[in-house]
């Protein structure tokens, strides 16, 4: 029988692949723009073929029923077989009349070229490329460092006369002659290089993209099924995450102690929001003050959603939610403390954190889809929501910085220097659980006319699956703000020195870590709360309680954040900020920032998200802020009393908090 060489293996009729056996999956072709001639010889072509593969017709059989020569099938599969430039094989398609598998080849050598003499040298460079593969390798590595990055920007796009004189000392440096292609050109095969530099970059979307200058690409497009996601048809089921800049100048009220008040404009507010997918409800959500937010900020928003929601008291007259809105933790009580199974969210860098993952994967017990990058559409519904956000609320009220510096909502609502006519940040903080209370009993038309919540209670009784909660021993109140670090402790007998830990610059201790000198010199592992570091749960390596231990007067009298304290410090070796002995610092850190937010919106921001923390502590009474022993601690002065027993009454504003003498 005929043999044939088929790669690098010699080749029959009983030697096909069983992936060629199968025509029905090879690349089609359309017949129906061909000619009545052409249309008949491809329907005999793809009969030869399916006949030949089969190996059921004798060749001879095949070429009377068909009409195609005998040595032709073979020269017909081998088309059939080759590579096509999609990766494929070429299939059916290269049987379509007069159809080409492969380019041009040149054989003949090119003569010199003399003056006004074109054309004679058609192939010339697949042919130099083909004889010297080094310049050929060379072009497309100069081709792709294109869109390398050189210290964090793009590297800049040599021109083609630079890569012309560079390909030229190429071609000297593999052995071209001088009377060789391209030498022997008038061009020097400028043109020819230049046209196959773009074919090069076409045939990459992502290199072609960046050469015409695109700030933006979009994610490559995959074809398998694992990237296809899964309908969702439970709630809890996924959970979209992300945080949004809310369009809108806000600002913060202090009263001094005369009772003055004194207006100072934030920076920049961010909502953070938890939307479940099955039915379209606002699961949680929090406030974060701040050029950007962190991996704190994500900590609080999730325990803002694990947590059943307190209904909050409005400081705004009249101010109230719609029938059948609110939250689900708080309409449905089965989802109190309800987890999800999937979390989505982008590639922002405070979603990668350490702390992040940590909370999301040990604590609630899900799994993280961080999906393809600067693909919005895989978080459609969250980037909706906050689109709705920004179009029916932030846009409409003064001081809103609109979509664009020439939007026409930012002028209609410019107040210019009037910020008594803004938003403040209480009044901000009531609004924004308004609108997303209500939004949760809006009807969708994706939910067939039903609320988020009417939904979610559909679903619930239908009972599409169960919902898996919190564990009670997990729900501390800020189980998911705590942090863990390993400590030795310090302390000297010879010298007198109690044992205690530093942390932070400032030492620890309580009444059984202080009077027992064999601790010296082990280590415990501390849980703290960032948002008030006063206090810090110790447990020995074994995992036996040590307790609360306290910072040293007077660190421990104000409360305050871990970015607070190490500001502190920093602008204390800065020089920029000083405080005597015994003097609370906190407060001095308070005095400093507020003379600054008169002019920096950055510090006013900073006492905007002190005066929060320390609301939010005061209203919900964790006890992980609270000491095991109140007669371990230190008493603060009788001012410090006052001041505190002023903190506890709810009925004072936030901006009271804080007095100065």
């Amino acid at each position: 029988m005929k043999t044939m060489a088929f790669g690098d293996l010699r080749f029959d009729r009983q030697s096909i692949p069983e992936e060629l056996r199968e025509i029905a999956k090879w690349p089609s072709a359309d017949d129906s723009g061909l000619s009545s001639a052409d249309r008949d010889l491809l329907r005999r072509r793809i009969q030869a073929i399916t006949l030949f593969i089969d190996q059921q017709t004798s060749l001879r059989e095949i070429g009377r029923l068909t009409g195609i020569r005998f040595n032709d099938l073979y020269r017909l599969f081998e088309r059939c077989g080759a590579v096509h430039d999609d990766g494929r094989i070429f299939g059916v398609r290269a049987l379509i009349p007069y159809s080409h598998i492969r380019g041009y080849q040149r054989t003949a050598v090119v003569v010199l070229s003399r003056d006004g003499a074109r054309g004679g040298a058609t192939g010339a460079f697949a042919q130099l490329l083909e004889r010297y593969p080094a310049i050929s390798q060379w072009i497309e590595r100069k081709v792709n460092e294109r869109g390398r990055k050189n210290g964090g920007r793009r590297e800049v796009l040599r021109s083609l006369r630079r890569l012309h004189r560079d390909f030229l000392d190429q071609c000297r440096r593999a052995g071209v002659g001088g009377n060789d292609y391209p030498f022997n050109q008038q061009q020097l095969g400028e043109r020819s290089l230049a046209t196959y530099i773009r074919r090069l970059a076409d045939g990459h979307f992502d290199g072609s993209a960046q050469a015409a200058g695109a700030a933006q690409i979009g994610h490559p497009w995959h074809d398998s099924g694992e990237h296809v996601r899964k309908p969702v048809a439970r709630p809890f089921d996924v959970v979209e995450f992300d945080g949004h800049k809310i369009d809108l100048r806000i600002t913060l009220r202090i009263d001094d102690p005369l009772g003055f008040e004194t207006l100072l404009a934030l920076h920049r507010v961010w909502i953070l929001i938890l939307l479940d997918v099955a039915t379209r409800s606002v699961i949680g959500y929090s406030l974060a003050l701040g050029r950007e937010y962190n991996k704190d900020d994500i900590a609080e928003a999730l325990q803002a959603t694990l947590k059943p929601h307190e209904t909050r008291a409005y400081r705004i007259p009249g101010l109230r939610v719609r029938a059948g809105g609110g939250f689900p933790s708080e309409a449905i009580p089965t989802t109190a403390w309800a987890c999800w199974d999937t979390l989505r969210f982008d590639a922002a860098k405070a979603h990668f954190a350490k702390a992040t993952l940590d909370r999301l994967t040990g604590v609630v017990g899900c799994w993280t889809d961080n999906g393809p990058l600067c693909e919005k559409n895989e978080r459609a519904f969250v980037e909706r929501f906050f689109d709705q956000i920004a179009s029916h609320f932030a846009h409409r009220l003064p001081g809103t910085t609109g979509r664009a510096p020439q939007a026409v909502e930012r002028a209609l609502n410019d107040v210019g220097g009037k910020l008594s006519l803004l938003m403040s940040l209480d009044e901000l903080e009531d609004v924004i659980d308004v609108v997303l209370a209500d939004y949760n009993g809006e009807p969708h038309t994706g939910l067939g006319g039903r609320t988020p919540l009417e939904a979610m209670r559909f679903l619930l009784e239908r009972g599409s699956g169960l919902i898996q909660t919190l564990p009670i021993a997990r729900r501390s109140t800020l189980c998911l703000l705590q942090e863990a670090r390993v400590i030795t402790i310090r302390g000297s007998a010879k010298r007198g020195v109690r044992p205690h830990i530093n942390f932070e610059y400032v030492r620890y201790s309580n009444s059984v870590l202080s009077s027992n000198a064999s601790l010296i010199g082990q280590q415990l592992r501390v849980y703290f709360n960032v948002k008030d570091i006063r206090h810090i749960h110790a447990f020995f390596m074994d995992g036996s309680e040590v307790g609360m231990l306290t910072a040293v007067r007077p660190w421990c009298f104000s409360q305050h954040s871990l970015r607070v304290r190490q500001e502190i410090f920093r602008l204390v070796h800065q020089r920029k900020m000083a405080y005597r002995d015994g003097e609370d610092p906190v407060e001095a850190w308070f005095a400093y920032k507020k003379s600054e937010a008169t002019h920096h919106q950055r510090s006013a921001n900073d006492l905007a998200r002190m005066l929060t923390d320390r609301a939010k502590s005061h209203t919900t009474g964790t006890a992980s802020s609270a000491p095991a022993s109140p007669d371990t601690l230190p008493q603060p002065p009788a001012t410090q009393r006052e001041r505190q027993s002023r903190i506890a009454r709810p009925a004072l504003r936030l901006t009271q908090i804080f007095t100065f003498s």
